[in-house]
C-alpha cells in the first residue's frame, strides 16, 4: 500500500517517461531479488537449497514466505508486478475494462471477498466433510481428511468468486464516480 502512494508521483508523468520509470523499478526489484535471495543472507525466514532438478531448485529459490512479511516476497511479486503494469497500461477492451473496474474499489473488492470465500469454505466443508465447525475457530486450523481441492479447482472458485463480484464493484464504482466529498477516494 505504501508503494502505491509513493508511486503517485509517477503514476501522473506523461505515458513515455511512466513507462520508462516502471519498467527500470520493476527491472530493478527483480534483479535486487535475485540477487539478495541468491546469498541467503537476509530477507526470508527459509533459505533456499540446490536439487537435483532444475525445477526443483528454481521452486526452491522462488519458495518465499508471504506471512511473516518477507522482503523477498515483496521483490518476487512487486518486481514484475511493475513490469506488468507499463505493459499492459494501454489495454483496452471489455476485460481490462473489467478490471480497471475492479481495481478502482480495492478495499470493498478485498473485505467482501474474505466474507464470501469463507461462505464458500463452510459451505464446502459441509458438503465434503460434513462439518464447518473447524472453520470458525482460532489459528491453527486442524483441516480434516478429505478437505480441500485440487488446484484446477482453486482456479474455478478464483474465477467464480472475480466474476461473482465484479457486479458489486460496478455498482460501487459507480457510486463512487457519482459522489464529489473527499473521502469517498478512499474507499
Amino acid at each position: 500500500m505504501a508503494l502505491g502512494y509513493a508511486l503517485g508521483p509517477i503514476m501522473q508523468l506523461e505515458q513515455s517517461q511512466r513507462h520508462r520509470w516502471l519498467l527500470g523499478l520493476g527491472a530493478g526489484v527483480s534483479v535486487g531479488f535475485v540477487l539478495l535471495r541468491a546469498t541467503n543472507l537476509y530477507g526470508d525466514p527459509a533459505a533456499w537449497t540446490s536439487h537435483d532438478s532444475v525445477v526443483s531448485t528454481v521452486l526452491s529459490f522462488i519458495n518465499c514466505e508471504k506471512y511473516p512479511p518477507s522482503l523477498l516476497y515483496l521483490m518476487m511479486t512487486l518486481g514484475p508486478m511493475l513490469m506488468l503494469l507499463a505493459v499492459f497500461e494501454r489495454a483496452r477492451g471489455r476485460v481490462a475494462d473489467s478490471i480497471v473496474t475492479i481495481g478502482r474499489v480495492p478495499l470493498l473488492y478485498y473485505v467482501v471477498h474474505l466474507y464470501l470465500i469463507h461462505a464458500l469454505a463452510v459451505l464446502y466443508a459441509r458438503v465434503t466433510v460434513g462439518d464447518s465447525a473447524w472453520l470458525f475457530g482460532g489459528a491453527p486450523l486442524r483441516k480434516p481428511a478429505g478437505y480441500g481441492l485440487p488446484l484446477a479447482g482453486l482456479y474455478v472458485v478464483w474465477l467464480l468468486v472475480v466474476v461473482s463480484l465484479y457486479p458489486v464493484c460496478r455498482w460501487f464504482a459507480d457510486l463512487k464516480q457519482r459522489r464529489q466529498e473527499w473521502w469517498w477516494s478512499y474507499l
